[in-house]
């Protein structure tokens, strides 16, 4: 009898640049993928959402590791969401909310802003939710 495919939900609150549970996370999904399984969302909470700062670079010899989502992202379309409150107070904006604060719009492509109704929703939709 074959075992049932899940559907995951992954909240990431660490820093990308000071942690390596981005990594982590990354390599899970991956894991996931192959064996048949599905990601509804990777959503970036508190620190996590550093991820999705344009302007960032990382130290020398580090990896970028907003490119490893968006490589995993092309394999199956799942959203990269970062937490809009948590964003805005660190500066990083999309063009509406650039527009709507007269400032420069700095969100990475292939990432977008949104609330944590997206959490309530992917607890009644995910068979699984993995906080890292």
């Amino acid at each position: 009898m074959p075992s049932k495919t899940l559907s995951y939900t992954l909240i990431l609150t660490q820093s990308p640049v000071q942690h390596e549970s981005n990594l982590t996370a990354q390599s899970l999904v991956a894991e996931l993928l192959d064996a048949g399984d599905t990601i509804d969302r990777v959503f970036f909470y508190q620190d996590a959402v550093y991820i999705g700062l344009e302007s960032q670079v990382p130290g020398q010899g580090l990896e970028t590791s907003y490119q490893g989502w968006l490589e995993l992202q092309e394999i199956q379309q799942f959203p990269l969401q970062l937490c809009i409150a948590n964003s805005l107070r660190r500066g990083i904006l999309d063009e509406t909310e650039a527009t709507r604060y007269s400032k420069s719009a700095n969100l990475k492509a292939g990432f977008q802003l949104s609330g944590l109704g997206e959490i309530a929703e992917a607890c009644q939709s995910s068979d699984r939710i993995i906080r890292l």
